[in-house]
């Protein structure tokens, strides 16, 4: 049987390894799988398409759509398919809800991919202890628990993206079985690089565990500091990492959900004052709540103490500020952009032509640095 497994994100920032798994899964059984994104085949037995974001539910829905003209079994899963499945329904296919156990048990096959792969990614667990409320991990992932993982490597490939949604929250043997599998790895050569992608869990950090970690090749080190009820925990997990040799440490903030613009403005500049204070790079990454239970293809969503003049204010000047979408860890510069305090920031974000003062500022900041050449 010919299926097409079809990754319907609209801007696709990662392998989709749901689709690598269940590729995997398929092929045992002796059928004949190809990738594709954001496209469709001319025709195939079978058309399984994957969704993420609720908010790209509309774009899904186009690909869906076509999918019914081209395939006579279509069947949609993933995370916004499991969240919001009536959308899907109302289309006539096979809606999936949930892991597919099957897959699940199956590593990834990358041969699926255009090309050689640049990293893997790796479950080592899945599954949160938490239920934070922005979330959606507790719904669509409801037991914690290890996996096999070693076999979610591709061969020759030296990064490894751990997807854990929370990796710390493992007993100590278990972190401590996971360290030396990677340990070894790094030894033999196997790897050069390991990236925790989904963040560590600052509140979970202990001295015993960050002595653990101590030595491996963590690139970058992230944290998440989703609201200022982590305040004092994303601190002492910087410093303690810090201590330990990482030089290279970001923060992932989430904003317009119950934060006020002040206690944003606190939490981004207490990163470049950890750099200063420690003198490494410590790098904030803005990630704006939207609500997860809503196909909003606008993302208008505005959080409880923002409006819509302030969203867009600090949208206008992160885009300007940041090819990356990443706040600097140099004071000077974090100051020219956001202000000097929260009330200037508040200030800035209301301002009604902000824009174009972004658009000055990078004008100007391009002149000054042309003449230090």
């Amino acid at each position: 049987m010919r299926i097409a497994l079809v990754d319907t994100t609209k801007k696709p920032t990662a392998y989709p390894v749901s689709l690598l798994k269940i590729g995997a899964w398929r092929r045992s059984l002796g059928d004949d799988c190809q990738l594709f994104t954001n496209r469709l085949p001319d025709e195939a037995d079978e058309i399984w398409l994957t969704t993420c974001f609720t908010f790209d539910i509309p774009h899904a829905l186009g690909i869906v759509r076509e999918a019914k003209k081209r395939a006579p079994v279509v069947k949609v899963g993933g995370v916004a398919a499991t969240l919001l499945p009536e959308h899907f329904e109302r289309e006539g296919v096979e809606v999936h809800r949930g892991l597919i156990p099957e897959a699940e048990q199956c590593h990834p096959d990358y041969s699926l991919l255009p090309e050689r792969p640049k990293y893997s990614i790796a479950h080592t667990s899945r599954g949160c202890v938490r239920k934070c409320k922005f979330c959606m991990v507790h719904r669509l992932e409801p037991k914690f628990h290890n996996r096999d993982w070693i076999g979610d490597l591709a061969p020759g490939v030296k990064k490894i993206l751990f997807y854990d949604n929370n990796w710390l929250a493992k007993s100590v043997d278990d972190l401590r079985h996971d360290i030396t599998l990677i340990r070894g790895l790094v030894k033999m050569g196997h790897i050069t690089s390991v990236d925790f992608n989904q963040a560590l869990d600052c509140r979970l950090l202990t001295g015993e565990k960050a002595n653990m970690l101590q030595g491996l090749p963590i690139k970058p080190v992230r944290f998440s500091f989703d609201g200022m009820h982590e305040d004092g925990h994303c601190q002492r997990a910087v410093r303690m990492m810090a201590a330990r040799g990482y030089r290279d440490i970001m923060w992932f903030i989430l904003y317009n959900y119950l934060d006020t613009p002040q206690d944003f403005y606190y939490r981004m500049r207490q990163a470049i004052e950890l750099s200063d204070e420690l003198g490494i790079d410590v790098y904030t990454f803005p990630m704006r709540y939207q609500p997860i239970l809503d196909a909003d293809a606008g993302r208008d969503y505005v959080g409880k103490h923002w409006t819509e003049a302030q969203k867009k204010g600090f949208m206008a000047i992160l885009s300007l500020q940041s090819l990356t979408g990443q706040v600097s860890a140099k004071m000077d510069e974090f100051e020219f952009w956001f202000g000097k305090d929260a009330d200037e920031f508040d200030r800035l974000l209301s301002y009604p032509k902000i824009r174009e003062l972004a658009q000055r500022k990078k004008g100007a900041l391009r002149m000054e640095r042309a003449r230090a050449k």
